[in-house]
């Protein structure tokens, strides 16, 4: 017997699908009043995502500080337990004291690290853009955390001799095992880290008088800057880059790494009830038109999918009287990538639909029609 004996692939049926999940309470499938809707979806949010809303732990130091590029920095570390630390940078424009107006913004890192979100001397440019340098820049209070499973904590086991839970870095062996090991004692890696959010915000409030948030996030970090705020009464409007799209799109289509994999969430809810579980904060959601599926893009953030999600999302936010609350942005000649001066001028102008060089959604579509938003 030879390898001619084996069977081959093309002498099998392959075309599976996993069953779609029902979605039974997804906002316009579950029947119930916008009330109703908002508090049982919440309430199976926080059990999806084992989330403690009112998390332990917390206790931060200032280890150092720098001046960089007009921008007072300050490395933090917060405890979260007797085996777990985790760091964030507190940036603010040079000699202006922290959230001197009671606001500050928390600034949400995708697949990659905060390095690239500071503007690190001899660390090269990436999607993020140095993001939370811009933002500090213009005279912005920022909070910018390492999330659990990337940079400095990319192995969060690293000093458990014999043992690993890692996540995500450029060019390692990527076995997951810190979200693997946390599906398996009934925890996600997305619950666990809007657990350290909560923490850092509840620092915020209490160490320099922050009031309120404003959430900005890309990819991994949009993901977050839908879900986290639904447990936060401080953020009053969020703008989400890369995200939105089903679910369903996101794995099997993009081949997207798993951070935003929640067990179960599809029988449920989808990301667009998520993120109207927000309504009426005001919420930007954006894509480089670029985003699209293709060999040699793993985000595919601007999918099929995204047209009806953010029909949903619109449909959410309508029956909250918000719609003007809620907007989405395209773009032109972007992939997946942050946008500085859409950002900023969102922050200015929070009320403001597209302008000055950027298209709202209805005027290029994925895979579908937009015309009724």
């Amino acid at each position: 017997m030879d390898y001619d004996f084996l069977v081959r692939a093309d002498e099998l049926d392959l075309r599976h699908q996993t069953p779609t999940g029902s979605r039974r309470l997804s906002f316009d499938r579950a029947g119930l009043s916008l009330a109703a809707w908002r508090e049982q979806a919440r309430s199976k949010l926080t059990e999806l995502l084992c989330v403690e809303e009112q998390p332990v732990g917390g206790t931060v130091t200032e280890l150092r500080q720098a001046v960089h590029q007009g921008v007072d920095v300050t490395a933090l570390v917060m405890r979260v337990d007797d085996d777990l630390s985790v760091p964030a940078y507190l940036l603010r424009p040079s000699g202006v004291p922290p959230a001197s107006d009671g606001t500050a913004v928390l600034a949400l890192h995708g697949h990659g690290q905060v390095d690239e979100c500071l503007g690190v001397a001899g660390v090269h440019e990436d999607y993020h853009h140095h993001f939370a340098l811009a933002l500090a820049q213009a005279g912005h209070t920022v909070l910018l955390p390492e999330l659990r499973g990337f940079g400095a904590l990319y192995d969060l086991a690293a000093q458990r001799d014999g043992e690993s839970l890692t996540y995500w870095r450029w060019g390692s062996h990527m076995a997951y095992t810190a979200l693997t090991d946390g599906f398996q004692n009934g925890r996600t890696l997305m619950g666990d880290t809007i657990e350290d959010l909560l923490r850092w915000e509840r620092w915020l409030a209490t160490t320099h008088g922050v009031r309120h948030l404003d959430v900005v996030g890309i990819s991994w970090g949009g993901d977050l800057a839908c879900a986290y705020p639904v447990f936060s009464t401080r953020v009053r409007s969020i703008f989400a880059s890369g995200t939105l799209g089903s679910f369903t799109a996101v794995f099997s289509g993009g081949g997207n790494a798993p951070a935003h994999c929640v067990p179960g969430v599809l029988g449920w809810l989808d990301r667009a009830d998520i993120a109207g579980l927000n309504a009426p904060r005001r919420l930007a959601v954006h894509y480089g038109e670029l985003d699209v599926p293709g060999p040699d893009n793993l985000s595919a953030s601007y999918n099929q999918t995204v047209p009806d999600a953010y029909q949903r999302l619109h449909r959410i936010y309508a029956a909250a009287g918000a719609a003007d609350a809620l907007s989405l942005y395209v773009s032109p000649s972007r992939g997946h990538e942050m946008d500085n001066e859409l950002l900023l001028r969102f922050l200015r102008e929070r009320t403001e639909r597209g302008r000055g060089g950027v298209r709202p959604v209805s005027e290029r579509t994925v895979g579908g029609s937009v015309d009724d938003v």
